[in-house]
Order: C-alpha cells, then sequence, then structure tokens
C-alpha cells in the first residue's frame, strides 16, 4: 500500500516538476522544425549572406549580408549546435573586418569562434585559420605587439606539419601578409620559406586571394625590406589592380602600390595610384552605404542583447519555478518520510511471513524434485527389466513386442529428462532427433535408414509433448518393421509446422504402396496411436494411397 502512495507521489512531483519547466519556457505559435530542416534553413542564410557579402560593391553590401547572418544567428542559438554557432560568430565577424571601424568587436567575434572550434572533431584548419584572424584583427587596433605573438604561437604549432597538411593551409600566406603589415619582414620572410612553397600558393574564391597577397608580400619584402625597387611583383600587383572585380579590392591594391611605388622612389606612379585611391575612398564613403551598415551594426548588436536577455529572464523563471518544485518536493519528501517510518515497521513483519513462505515453497521444491527423481528411476527400472527380458527369450514375436515395449518406455523417459534439463522450454528439434535416433538405432539393424526432420516454434501445452513421442515413436516403428525399400535405403522425414489454431506434425516415409496392407489398424501400435490422438483432440490424417504418410493436426495452446 505504501509503495502505491510513493509513487503517486513521486508521479505527482515530476509532473509538478516538468509542468514548471514548461511554463518558464519560451513558447512559440508554431510547430518547431526539425534538426534536418533548421540546418538546412541555416546553410541557406550562410550562403545567401556570403554571396552579398563577396559582391563588396559598397558598404551596403555588407549591411545586406549582416540581414542575413543576424538570422543565421538566431536559428543557431535556437539549435545549441556548437558548430552552427561557430559559422554564425564567425560570419559576424567579418562583417566588422570588413568595415574596419571597431577592430575590438572583430577581435571577440573571431576569438569566440576559435574557442567554440578547438575541441571540435574535424575542425582543426579552421580553427587555426580562425588563430590568423585574430592576429589580423589585433593589427587593425593597432597592436603589433599581440600580432606578432599570435603569429609566431601559430608558426611554432603549424611548423611540425607534414608538406601535405601545410599545403592545404592557404591562410599561411596571410600570416607572412600580416607580418608585412606590422613590419616584421624577419618573420614574415620565416613565414614563407618554412611554411608554404609558390606551387601551393592559389587563389580561393570563397576565401581570399591568396596568390594576390603572396605577391604584396613578396612586393613589400623586396622594396621595403631588402630595398629593390624594381621588384616584379610590384608588375604583378598593378595587373592584380587592373583585373580587381569589387570596390574594395581596387582600395586595397591601389593603396598598398601607392606606398611601394612611393618607397621604390617611383614618385609618378606613386601619384597616380594614391589619386585613384582617393577617388575610390571618397565614392565609398560619400555613397551613405557606411552609414548604413554602422546601424545595421548597432541594430544587430541590439538584437543580440535583447535576445539574450530573454534567455536570462527564461533561466530566472525557470530557477523560480524550481524553487517552487523544490519546496513542494521537500514537503512531501517529509510526509514520505513519516510514511516509510510506518511502512519499515510493516515490511519487518512482512518478511517474517515472506520467509515462512519461502521455507514452504522451498520445502515444495525440495519434494517435487524427489518425485520426479523417483520417476526417472522408476521409468528406468522399467526399461532395464524388459530389456532382461528381452535377452532371456528366444521367441521373435515376444522380442518384437517387448523391443515396442522398451521404446514407448525410452520414449517417455527421454521427454522426461527433456523437460527436467529444460524448465523454461522444450527443445522440440533437439528433442524429436534424439527420439528417431534411438528408435532407428535400437530397430535398423543393417537396414540404412536417413532422417529428415523440419520444426517450426511450438505453442503446445506441456503434457501434450508425452502423448506426441510415443505417436512419433509408433510412426518410426511401423516404417522400420514395415517399409521395405528396393534399394535398401529407408527416408523418413518429419515436418513440424504451426497453421491457425492448430500444429501440425506431418509424417511419411519412401517405402512402396504395394506394402499398404502391413499397415492394419488391428495392430498394438495403430491402437495406441488412434487412443493417443483422441487424448489429444486432434485430427489424424492418413494417405490414402500410402500407409506410411501421416498428418496430425493438434489444437495449439494460445489458438493461433
Amino acid at each position: 500500500m505504501f509503495s502505491l502512495i510513493l509513487a503517486c507521489w513521486r508521479g505527482f512531483g515530476l509532473s509538478l516538476l516538468l509542468l514548471l519547466l514548461a511554463t518558464c519556457q519560451p513558447q512559440s505559435p508554431r510547430t518547431q522544425p526539425s534538426e534536418s530542416q533548421l540546418r538546412a534553413r541555416f546553410a541557406a542564410l550562410l550562403h545567401a549572406g556570403d554571396s552579398v557579402y563577396a559582391q563588396k560593391a559598397s558598404y551596403d553590401s555588407f549591411a545586406h549580408a549582416l540581414v542575413y547572418y543576424d538570422s543565421a544567428q538566431a536559428l543557431a542559438d535556437r539549435s545549441g549546435d556548437t558548430l552552427l554557432l561557430a559559422n554564425a560568430v564567425f560570419a559576424k565577424g567579418r562583417i566588422y573586418d570588413a568595415w574596419n571601424k571597431e577592430p575590438q568587436q572583430t577581435i571577440r567575434y573571431y576569438q569566440q569562434a576559435a574557442d567554440l572550434l578547438r575541441h571540435q572533431p574535424g575542425q582543426r584548419e579552421r580553427y587555426y585559420h580562425l588563430r590568423h584572424l585574430v592576429a589580423h584583427a589585433y593589427d587593425k587596433v593597432p597592436d603589433s605587439l599581440r600580432t606578432v605573438q599570435a603569429l609566431r604561437q601559430l608558426h611554432r604549432e603549424l611548423r611540425p606539419l607534414p608538406d601535405s597538411v601545410r599545403r592545404e593551409l592557404g591562410f599561411i600566406v596571410e600570416m607572412a601578409l600580416i607580418s608585412s603589415q606590422v613590419r616584421n619582414y624577419a618573420l614574415a620572410d620565416t613565414v614563407l620559406r618554412q611554411l608554404t612553397r609558390r606551387a601551393w600558393v592559389r587563389n580561393d574564391p570563397a576565401t581570399y586571394d591568396y596568390l594576390y597577397h603572396y605577391y604584396l608580400t613578396q612586393a613589400r619584402l623586396e622594396v621595403l625590406h631588402h630595398h629593390r625597387p624594381a621588384s616584379p611583383y610590384l608588375d604583378s600587383l598593378r595587373q592584380v589592380y587592373e583585373h580587381a572585380t569589387n570596390t574594395f579590392d581596387r582600395q586595397y591594391y591601389s593603396d598598398n602600390l601607392a606606398q611601394l611605388y612611393a618607397a621604390a622612389r617611383r614618385h609618378e606612379l606613386a601619384f597616380n595610384y594614391l589619386h585613384l585611391n582617393q577617388q575610390i575612398t571618397d565614392s565609398l564613403n560619400h555613397g551613405g552605404g557606411i552609414t548604413d551598415l554602422r546601424q545595421a551594426l548597432v541594430e544587430s548588436e541590439r538584437r543580440q542583447e535583447q535576445a539574450e536577455a530573454r534567455v536570462r529572464a527564461a533561466r530566472s523563471r525557470a530557477i523560480g519555478g524550481l524553487s517552487a518544485a523544490l519546496g513542494i518536493i521537500s514537503l512531501l519528501s517529509f510526509y514520505l518520510y513519516r510514511q516509510g517510518r510506518r511502512s519499515r515497521a510493516q515490511s519487518a513483519r512482512l518478511a517474517l511471513v515472506n520467509q515462512a513462505l519461502d521455507d514452504k515453497v522451498a520445502q515444495v521444491e525440495l519434494l517435487n524434485k524427489e518425485i520426479q527423481h523417483r520417476v526417472k528411476n522408476n521409468l528406468h527400472m522399467i526399461f532395464s527389466l524388459l530389456q532382461m527380458q528381452e535377452r532371456r527369450t528366444d521367441n521373435e514375436e515376444v522380442i518384437e513386442q517387448l523391443q515396442a515395449a522398451r521404446l514407448r518406455v525410452e520414449s517417455i523417459a527421454a521427454l522426461h529428462n527433456q523437460l527436467l534439463s529444460n524448465p523454461q522450454g522444450l527443445d522440440l528439434g533437439a528433442y524429436l532427433k534424439t527420439l528417431i535416433s534411438t528408435v532407428v538405432s535400437c530397430l535398423a539393424n543393417d537396414k540404412q535408414v536417413v532422417t529428415h526432420l523440419v520444426t517450426e516454434e511450438l505453442h503446445l501445452p506441456t503434457n501434450n509433448y508425452f502423448a506426441l513421442s510415443l505417436i512419433l515413436n509408433e510412426w518410426v516403428t511401423n516404417s522400420i518393421k514395415y517399409a521395405g525399400t528396393a534399394d535398401g535405403l529407408l527416408e523418413v522425414s518429419v515436418r513440424v509446422k504451426n497453421k491457425p489454431g492448430q500444429v501440425c506434425i506431418e509424417y511419411f516415409d519412401n517405402g512402396p504402396a504395394a506394402t499398404l496392407a502391413a499397415h492394419g489398424s488391428s495392430g498394438l501400435g495403430s491402437q495406441i496411436i488412434t487412443l493417443l490422438s483422441r487424448q489429444l483432440g486432434a485430427t489424424l490424417h492418413t494417405s490414402p494411397t500410402n500407409a506410411y504418410q501421416y498428418e496430425l493436426c493438434i489444437p495449439s495452446a494460445n489458438g493461433v
């Protein structure tokens, strides 16, 4: 009784706790999408944002891309998936990086994305890529000391990697470019010599123009570090500028060409590119896009703060609900403690009663084992007496009758042993195989007998197995005694299968129909088969043309 009360109170407390938690969760009027649908929507938003970002026509491109990135981050926050969160945060950092007005925000987002990917399997290369972007963001602060520290640490981690891995890390060129930007030309030269090869460098439309940045880095090293004004990389950079497809790339390369030509004392070219750079910068600044981008970033941060505030409020409501639930559970626990004391006293009394019952059960089990042992011994004694009597007579008819009686006793004894050995259920196939083998070995003498046995899982009452074993014993005995074959090879086939509402045992041998008269219905074996079939409530069918073919259908235990 107490266990029922305890279960009810526990169920009530759990239901109350789940109800409080449910009320603390923000409700959505829409059906929540599946994980695969959410991932697909996230990927579509991120791809759309990247497509707009890659245009780099003006600051409006970044503002429009931010709309897609904010929607993607909202999905990532809802999913809680670390990889999606890292991708969303990285995209936000790219916007700040392109705006180039708040480098601390760029550092924050890039570092957050790197921390999210640090322990993600299969994301080691992207983790290193984000590490170099953090160094790039420090350069824009400007904080050349932290920039160089970050690059040196990354250089130490990448140096032991095999060439097959490093050749796929295109951002190594960017590490050298950043080093040259903070005028650490020795580090830039070391990165290019130790971590990459010219043949490995190629542009990547999805990220950076690594080959063009390689030209820029080598031009800086030759002009600014080695003081070689006639660097062929300057000509390569001029070609890059001429083929630049977006405004920001033209601004970037014109600015660098102006600086490099000025350092090379080629002032006319330096002035031309400086003039072009000023024109591009003016067109960007006066296009109005920079104001829109600033406003879009402010709105994005405000939405993110509101989302975090909602999460904090939901967490506070959850904590409050849990506190209330814990208070109620504490009261219930006190009540259950008092009930438990009473139940322990009752349990002690019941334990004494149960012990007495267990003793009675043990006595009954012992008595049952003793009875089964005596039955086994008696069957063995009867079998031995029949065998002794068989040896003492020379009358063939008497020997035949004694053998038949002995086989019947042995089939009962074999089934009895099987049931004792397998209290959970009889292995019918193994038992029938043993039974048929016993009959064959006893009666076959010089006749060659081959048996075919196919069984299915049976649904019969246990007490039906004795009658079934005796019937099968008579069938096999009759086949061996009467089914004469031309080549001396006797084949006996037994099939046990389930049918709707009954279990059917099919038996037949390869004896010729000419010996049909040998299977008269007046013999003792036939009488035994008929009586046992009635005892089972079974239907016995015989073939009108073959006396060695039977079908016995017994009602199954479960009626199916």
